[in-house]
């Protein structure tokens, strides 16, 4: 069976949605825009991690994209690499050049 995104709904992409709604916890996030996977990523904290792309993107496509949504999903460290990579194989972000 596929592997589906089980996470919350779609956040706007901004400080302000960001800082109230992100949680300094372990996890995977989806940056999207309507329709369009954009990226995912892991975090040991998606908060700090989302404002991050917000001022300094380490991957200039994600930029170039401009995504519109976050969302994420709470995952225990141990197995947050593997569904971050599951959910690249599955949903295609078109962002991710390569797994982990």
């Amino acid at each position: 069976m596929p592997t589906t995104w089980n996470g919350t709904t779609g956040f706007y992409f901004n400080r302000e949605t960001i800082v109230a709604y992100a949680p300094e916890a372990s996890g995977v996030y989806a940056l999207f825009n309507q329709g369009i996977w954009v990226y995912i990523g892991e975090a040991q904290n998606i908060k700090e991690r989302l404002l991050q792309h917000l001022t300094n993107s380490h991957n200039p496509d994600v930029t170039r994209a401009n995504p519109q949504f976050f969302a994420y999903e709470l995952v225990t460290p141990v197995y947050r690499m593997a569904r971050q990579n599951s959910l690249i194989v599955a949903l295609s972000p078109m962002c991710n050049k390569k797994l982990g």
